[in-house]
Order: structure tokens, then C-alpha cells, then sequence
């Protein structure tokens, strides 16, 4: 008897893709057949012509919890997250406060779980002043760290930024002795503000629309990636290249792996594919101007994709309040949107699409972070005895992004309206428990766990 059983699907395996039945019990994937039977369980799902991958991490989100929570918070950004079949986050540290002591990283996991629905762990940041910060967090769990090399307008002012190339070097060198990642939003902050002196110096009015395209381009954000992977080495780090999409700064890393440096890379979508320039509030009932970023060249980012030079794609899911945050008049006005409701059904349609096969597909929403950061095989496989961890999806399904869709994200905005995608995710399993099916999400809060790396398990 299984509590869950899943049957005729096109399930992910170390081996490829095969056609076969899944049995879960309690959390556990206890069977794995290819036999054409049916078993009794409690729960059946009946998945002919889906494919089941391994339930999809984005290790890159933000949830503003704690302090920032009237954009989202841990319950509401992890039930948009579910929605599009996602089974793991990883919470970014520009919050209040700043998780830069085992304290304040307790806190924000104890939050975690009491709110989220889904498996989490945050990365930790570095750059505090207690010396003894950085082990202490490794040694609760922090699989990684992250901090900002940036200091400007929310969601840069917070002490998870510096600009200051000595303390990064000092950071490094405190995450080097963790044999652990850390990552760096890669920024240089002449070039931030040259684009405010040079906007003023034109007589253009200081709205972001002015300012944003002269940031984030290629040779602001490569010659500081270039800094950043210089200081790595030097402290004998294991460098995480963040935000990796700009040419150049995908040639580094490259370049990089072929000489055997200890880097992996991801790219972020909300601000470099496509970015939506507006999004609809379903409060307001009104479009509402959120973003003006740079194009990047997609057809070289595809092909680090699939070569693999980006070894992971995060969201960057950035919400802000449609009420509070979003003012053109203002270049600090916040840029950005919330992502996690089409996360997942977006990067199937890319591999429907043909920028990736559905092989580099499962390897980038999940294998190759879990593998990564020490999750794997628990997370990022469907492995007998590991967490039943599924995302399933109808290739199939063809539909548009739509002013009447449901959302859970707290600000209930909706990028890319109109949008059409080739995909969509129909369910999302957590430890053998279905938190979405057929577009709805049902699970309490605090359900999720703080999921450690697999070596520091007791």
C-alpha cells in the first residue's frame, strides 16, 4: 500500500528519460517500476504522456521575510513558488535583519518554518563584523553564501552590501575555510553613479527609465565579475558567478572552467529575458511600470546554457507592493516583479522551444545545484529512498499568460500578460504530499522544512 502512486509517466533518471510508475511512501520514493501494474495507494496520479522531473529549486529568490513583508513573505512567496512547480527555494539575504550572525540567520530559518510550503535554505551573509559568523552558519546548514557589491536605493541599502574590495577579500577568505560557494551580486558602483552625474549633465530628469539602461550593462557588470573571480582565487574560494548573462562575463566563465577554477554560474531571468516593462495589478486594475533593463544577447546565453557555462537559471523573483513601491517619477523607485506564479512554466517552454532539451532542462531547475551545493541525491533526483520531489508536466498544453489568472504572490501582480507558452507544470509534490494540482495550491503553512546539506546531517 503507497500513500501516492504515479503512474505512466516520463520520469527523469540518471539514465535519461523512461517510461514508468512511481510509489511513495511517507516522504520517500520507495518504488521505481517499469512494470505495466497498478498498486494500491492512497492517492493516484494518473500522468500518461507527462514528464516528472525532479522537483525544481530556484536558488535565487526573494522573499523579504523578515522585514520587508508587505511585498511578500515566506508563506505567500513559497505558495507562488508551488504554483509553478517549484519544491525548494533559497531566500536572498537583503532583508531586515541582514542574516549576518548565527542569530539573525536563526531567525530568518525559524520564520521559514512557520511560514513556508515549500524546502528551503538561505544562503548566509558574510560580510558581518563577528569573525566567528561565517563557520557558525556553515556549520547550522548554510549551504552557501551571497552578499551585494552594491550600495544604492532598497533593495541594495541594506548591510548585505559593500563595496569595499578589502572586506570582499576578507569574506572570501572566512567562506574559503567552509570549503563552501559564495556569490556575489556583481556591480561596479563607479558606473551606477556616472549614469545619475551623466543623466543630470544632459538635462534629463532623474527617472529610472534614464538611469537603468546605463547600469547592469556589459562593462559595468563583467569588470566587476572579472574583480570578483580574481579575489576568489586569491582567497582560494569556490566562486559562484551571479547574474551571469552579459557576453563577456559568460566568456570569463568559460574561460574559467576550462582552466579548472572552482566556478559555477547562473543567470537570472526576471531582469535579462525579455523583461516585462510592465506588469497588471489585479488590486488596481491597471498596468503599472516596474523596469527598464538591458537586452542581453539570448542567443549566447542559450548556448552557455547548453554547453555548460551557466550551470543553473534563478529567478531573481523580486516583488514589490503595486501600493507602495512602484514610481516613475523617482529613480529609486524599485525595479523588479514577482515571478514565482511562471517561474517554472516559463523555462519549460523555453525547452519547448528548442533553447534546451528537456535533459538540460532537469538539469538546471534542480541537478546541478543539488549536486552542487551537497543536496544531492536527496534533492535533484528521483532515486529510490530520496525525498519524493516531483514536478510534473504536460509538454502538451499550450496557453496564454493572462489579467485573470490566479496568482499567490502577495503583491497579485502578473508580468508577460499576453504572453503564450508551450508547457505548463500540473503538479507540484513535496515529500510525497501534492501541493498543487491543476493549477491550485493547497498546503498549510509550515509545512516546508530547512533543508542542510547532506553531509552536515546528524
Amino acid at each position: 500500500m503507497y500513500d501516492l502512486f504515479i503512474k505512466n509517466g516520463i520520469i527523469y533518471t540518471e539514465a535519461g528519460f523512461q517510461r514508468a510508475n512511481i510509489g511513495v511512501k511517507g516522504e520517500k520514493i520507495a518504488l521505481l517500476t517499469t512494470a505495466d501494474q497498478d498498486f494500491e495507494a492512497e492517492k493516484v496520479i494518473d500522468a500518461e504522456g507527462m514528464y516528472i522531473f525532479p522537483g525544481f529549486i530556484d536558488p535565487h529568490t526573494h522573499l523579504r521575510d523578515p522585514g520587508f513583508t508587505y511585498k511578500e513573505d515566506f508563506f505567500t512567496g513559497s505558495c507562488a513558488f508551488a504554483h509553478s512547480g517549484y519544491t525548494m527555494v533559497c531566500p536572498q539575504p537583503n532583508l531586515d535583519p541582514v542574516p549576518l550572525t548565527l542569530e539573525t540567520y536563526k531567525q530568518q530559518v525559524e520564520i521559514g518554518q512557520t511560514k513556508s510550503v515549500l524546502d528551503f535554505n538561505p544562503p548566509g551573509c558574510p560580510i558581518g563584523d563577528d569573525p566567528d559568523a561565517v563557520d557558525r552558519m556553515s556549520e547550522y546548514g548554510s549551504a552557501w553564501f551571497k552578499f551585494f557589491q552594491k550600495v544604492a536605493p532598497y533593495p541594495y541599502d541594506t548591510s548585505a552590501g559593500t563595496v569595499d574590495s578589502y572586506r570582499i577579500l576578507q569574506a572570501f577568505k572566512k567562506v574559503a575555510k567552509t570549503g563552501k560557494y559564495c556569490t556575489v551580486h556583481p556591480f561596479d558602483q563607479y558606473f551606477y553613479e556616472a549614469a545619475i552625474e551623466n543623466c543630470k549633465k544632459a538635462g534629463l530628469p532623474l527617472l529610472m527609465g534614464n538611469i537603468r539602461p546605463n547600469t547592469y550593462t556589459e562593462e559595468e557588470m563583467t569588470s566587476a565579475a572579472y574583480q570578483l573571480s580574481y579575489l576568489a582565487k586569491k582567497a582560494g574560494m569556490k566562486w559562484y558567478a551571479l547574474h551571469c548573462w552579459h557576453s563577456d562575463y559568460i566568456d570569463l566563465v568559460r574561460m574559467l572552467k576550462k582552466q579548472g577554477e572552482p566556478v559555477v554560474a547562473s543567470f537570472e531571468y526576471m531582469p535579462s529575458v525579455n523583461a516585462s516593462e510592465y506588469i497588471y495589478s489585479k488590486e488596481l486594475q491597471k498596468d503599472i511600470f516596474c523596469s527598464y533593463d538591458n537586452k542581453p544577447n539570448l542567443p549566447k546565453i542559450w548556448e552557455a546554457v547548453r554547453d555548460g557555462t551557466i550551470d543553473w537559471i534563478g529567478s531573481d523573483h523580486a516583488p514589490h507592493s503595486p501600493h507602495k513601491d512602484y514610481d516613475n517619477t523617482n529613480y529609486r523607485f524599485s525595479a523588479g516583479f514577482a515571478l514565482g506564479d511562471y517561474f517554472g512554466h516559463i523555462l519549460v517552454s523555453h525547452a519547448n522551444e528548442g533553447d534546451y532539451s528537456y535533459e538540460k532542462l532537469a538539469e538546471i531547475t534542480s541537478v546541478n545545484f543539488a549536486k552542487t551545493m551537497g543536496f544531492y541525491p536527496r534533492k535533484g533526483s528521483n532515486c529510490i529512498d530520496t525525498d519524493a520531489d516531483f514536478t510534473i508536466v504536460d509538454m502538451r498544453e499550450v496557453w496564454n499568460i493572462s489579467k485573470d489568472d490566479t496568482v499567490y504572490t502577495k503583491t497579485q501582480t502578473i508580468p508577460y500578460v499576453g504572453r503564450k507558452l508551450h508547457g505548463k507544470v500540473k503538479y507540484t509534490v513535496l515529500r510525497g504530499r501534492v501541493l498543487m494540482e491543476n493549477d491550485a495550491v493547497n498546503c498549510e503553512p509550515g509545512y516546508g522544512k530547512f533543508v542542510k546539506p547532506l553531509d552536515e546531517l546528524v
